[in-house]
């Protein structure tokens, strides 16, 4: 552990140097942004807080642009889960996108579609579903030319093939979203996530997000994003934290 804690320590002392090297100076933000990145995310999750019960993971994320309009990315998630009973740390599930977009211009549309397929790779199961999940989201922006934006998205889960003792999986997600983006290099983003779960007929759950982040220079990206179960009578979390540093145009 004490290893992996200085690795990580290392990584990110690292990213401002790569940053350094960059020339264009843009977010990463919209979800038709397509850029290069490389990324380290540390999150926490807390899924009962008066229980106990809890998962800390740092995930490492790279996206690779193919052209102007597809690009391609990994997610690979390191997973602590904690309880009373017992706790296990190891790999959890792998993710595997295809994104295609249309970037908005100043006062337009942007638009595009991106397909994720998530692997069950989770060392134990805790970790992950026992599931291979098919993922796929269309969503929008539309920016007025003023540094707001407004962006709208669904995206679809549902298990292909798995562990028969597991539950299977089949809900939606409606992502709403307003985020302003500075000319002084920070930004401010609120997410609004509908789930409907199809699987267990009438289960929904509304969890609220709030972003701020900054480009630490041209090249490198920090932000830090909190989030809460607000409604509902599905509970995938009391609530979660998580913090994010990127590397933009490797």
């Amino acid at each position: 552990m004490r290893k992996t804690l200085l690795a990580l320590a290392g990584i990110l002392v690292a990213l401002p140097g790569f940053g350094q090297l960059q020339k264009v100076c843009q977010y990463g933000v919209l979800p038709t942004d397509n850029i290069t990145s490389l990324e380290v995310n540390p999150s926490l999750t807390v899924t009962d807080d008066s229980g106990g019960i809890s998962t800390s993971q740092v995930t490492f994320k790279g996206y690779r642009v193919i052209n102007p309009n597809w690009n391609w990315g990994v997610e690979v998630p390191l997973v602590r889960f904690e309880s009373p009973e017992k706790s296990v740390n190891g790999l959890g599930d792998m993710l595997f996108a295809l994104s295609w977009v249309h970037p908005e211009t100043d006062t337009s549309l942007g638009y595009g579609a991106k397909m994720e397929l998530i692997a069950p790779t989770a060392t134990d199961k805790r970790l992950g579903s026992g599931q291979l999940q098919a993922s796929p989201s269309v969503f929008a922006v539309w920016t007025n030319g003023s540094g707001f934006y407004a962006a709208l998205g669904y995206k679809h889960y549902v298990s292909v093939i798995g562990d028969h003792a597991r539950e299977d999986i089949n809900y939606g997600r409606i992502r709403g979203n307003i985020s302003y983006l500075s000319e002084n290099k920070w930004w401010v983003q609120t997410n609004w996530y509908y789930y409907q779960n199809f699987h267990e007929s009438g289960k929904m759950e509304f969890v609220p997000e709030l972003e701020v982040g900054t480009l630490v220079n041209e090249g490198t990206a920090f932000y830090i994003n909190g989030g809460t179960h607000a409604a509902g009578n599905w509970k995938s979390k009391d609530w979660n934290v998580s913090m994010g540093f990127k590397v933009l145009y490797l």
